[in-house]
């Protein structure tokens, strides 16, 4: 393939290598590059320990779980993970692994065919699982028996929607078959690792196929529609759920900014002005409000944030002769007024405004 390995990728491989281990690019950074997508986010299989790591890198500033070293250079955030045999899973959680000498058995606790390939210095790749093949068929398969390996982790149902969303992929026939047996193992996981997915799967346009597989009952999820948009926050305004999967403060603003605006089923010059166009455009997207009508009403708009009045604040301040609260209301009305055209932004209609709500 034509593919060149980026120089700090390749800078510490062979860190690992001249200390005499294996490495191996896995996972997503392959599959990415096999689908010639670029990523920073990067995934290294070696047969050196956890100790072997700290040793070669110095201390990992996240902790070192599972045998998964994190390393962070430039840009480039990698996972350098020990070979390893997963033993023993509980409530869907890792609960006891096993380190290994072998990238056979490696392979074999990997999800899916197509996280399974692994790529050396030289970019050739070890494929254990044809995981080549699927990706060229547009397929996403599991690697051994998908019952047991969906109730060894149920995440793994999600993890196969996002996978299949963001990639086009269709679903094995056994998979699928697997995910409609399981899809009442996901009551046992935790909101957190749920969230993480949807997160995903949402941002791929994945929601119908989460409708498809009979899987929104069992997230509480009871919408029945989304209009997809590129704006998370813009998703999460959209859904109706009894479950707290949005706890962020920031993200949690936003989507209640948009729930409102699209509960009203219209944009108004005053909702352009206070939220801005860009939530406006997420909202009028999502009510299929005209993005003409709505650039129009923007540039239209005779202020666009309080620094554009032309009397200064002080000023305002000093012929209201307000202060507190009652200034703060008198600045907004003053504001909604100019945008409105009840009054012109100049300093006599501007005084003439004040003076009548003294």
């Amino acid at each position: 393939m034509i593919f060149l390995i980026p120089n700090v990728v390749e800078n510490v491989l062979d860190k690992i290598l001249q200390n005499g281990f294996e490495a191996y690019l896995v996972g997503g950074f392959v599959r990415d590059a096999l689908l010639y997508r670029k990523t920073n986010d990067v995934d290294i299989a070696t047969n050196a320990l956890p100790k072997d790591l700290i040793r070669i890198f110095g201390p990992s500033k996240r902790e070192v779980e599972y045998g998964s070293y994190h390393l962070k250079v430039d840009d480039y955030t990698f996972d350098i993970t020990t070979y390893r045999k997963e033993i023993r899973y509980e409530n869907g959680k890792l609960e006891e692994i096993l380190y290994s000498n072998n990238m056979v058995e490696d392979a074999k606790r990997r999800d899916f065919t197509i996280n399974a390939l692994y790529m050396n210095k030289n970019e050739e790749v070890i494929d254990y699982y044809n995981g080549q093949e699927d990706l060229k068929l547009k397929k996403l398969k599991m690697i051994g028996n998908p019952m047991v390996r969906l109730k060894e982790d149920p995440v793994r149902i999600l993890r196969a929607v996002r996978f299949a969303a963001m990639y086009s992929f269709s679903l094995d026939k056994k998979l699928k078959e697997a995910i409609l047996k399981n899809k009442k193992e996901l009551e046992h996981v935790s909101i957190v690792k749920i969230r993480k997915e949807l997160d995903g799967i949402l941002l791929a346009n994945g929601f119908p196929l989460l409708k498809k597989l009979g899987l929104l009952k069992g997230l509480k999820i009871d919408t029945s529609r989304l209009v997809f948009v590129e704006d998370l926050s813009g998703l999460w305004a959209q859904i109706k759920t009894s479950e707290n999967y949005v706890v962020e403060k920031e993200l949690k603003k936003n989507r209640n900014l948009l729930a409102d605006l699209i509960k009203c089923g219209t944009i108004k010059l005053l909702d352009i002005y206070h939220y801005g166009y860009y939530n406006c455009r997420v909202a009028a997207t999502i009510m299929h409000f005209p993005l003409k009508k709505l650039e129009k009403m923007t540039h239209s708009l005779p202020i666009t944030c309080r620094r554009d009045i032309v009397m200064d604040i002080e000023k305002i301040a000093k012929i209201s002769n307000k202060k507190g609260a009652d200034f703060g209301t008198l600045l907004e009305k003053l504001e909604n007024a100019i945008v409105l055209g009840k009054v012109q932004n100049t300093m006599e209609s501007i005084e003439n405004f004040i003076i009548k709500e003294k």
